[in-house]
């Protein structure tokens, strides 16, 4: 029995000091991928969509669109509207740019902008303190 353990042991310990002895191997190139960006934003329904229960928006934002993805919680078939804002700082100040984004009630899915500016937040409504969307 001993002599078994001894054996197990000393293949085991010549195994790890051939590890160590190997030569190292490259690693493998980076691949150059595109940077995403990912945020959350949500928005209340109001009264009379649904009390306490929101609208959440998620998006992924990559190299040359954006895909955001919703779930509206509020009452089914309620149009709820919101605004999907960009910014930019612009020599020293914010330069803000908007894009429709609305829902119905009791629905998920998802849509795809190309927007210009990164994605700040989504706010209720088209219309909003920082821009206007006709």
């Amino acid at each position: 029995m001993r002599s078994l353990k001894l054996l197990g042991t000393t293949a085991a310990a010549g195994f790890a000091v051939a590890l160590l002895g190997a030569p190292a191997q490259a690693a493998p190139a980076a691949k150059s991928t595109p940077i995403t960006i990912q945020g959350k934003s949500a928005i209340h329904c109001g009264k009379g969509y649904g009390g306490n229960k929101t609208v959440t928006f998620s998006w992924k934002q990559a190299t040359y669109s954006t895909t955001f993805y919703f779930n509206d919680h509020c009452t089914k078939g309620k149009l709820i509207t919101a605004a999907v804002v960009t910014r930019h700082n612009f020599s020293g100040h914010w330069k803000y740019l908007c894009i429709p984004l609305d829902t119905h009630g009791q629905t998920h899915g998802k849509k795809k902008f190309e927007p210009r500016y990164k994605v700040w937040q989504v706010l209720r409504g088209h219309s909003n303190k920082y821009c206007k969307v006709k």
